[in-house]
């Protein structure tokens, strides 16, 4: 029996990388850090305040697909590579 604890051994534990990669695995980290307390603070937030807040949120929420339906149809824009650089761009594909 091996033990586990020892110094000359290597542990290294399986992380499933067939369902999620480690790009999803930071974006989750991402999320929870910094999504999670900006919903909870809109939520305290007065009346008129959460309003804009929430208009604000649609607005980006609508620009990005409006910008993404865009890049899908005009791959050699600004806007395509701009999305592209930034890692939310539609996936590009090479026509055999």
């Amino acid at each position: 029996m091996k033990d586990l604890h020892a110094p000359s051994q290597e542990i290294r534990p399986r992380v499933p990388t067939e369902f999620v990669s480690f790009e999803g695995a930071s974006l989750l980290w991402i999320d929870a850090i910094l999504l999670v307390p900006a919903i909870f603070g809109v939520m305290f937030l007065p009346t008129i305040l959460r309003a804009l807040a929430l208009s604000l949120m649609v607005a980006l929420v609508v620009t990005y697909f409006v910008l993404y339906s865009w890049a899908r149809v005009h791959r050699d824009t600004r806007v395509a590579h701009a999305l592209d650089v930034l890692h939310i761009g539609p996936p590009r594909t090479t026509r055999a």
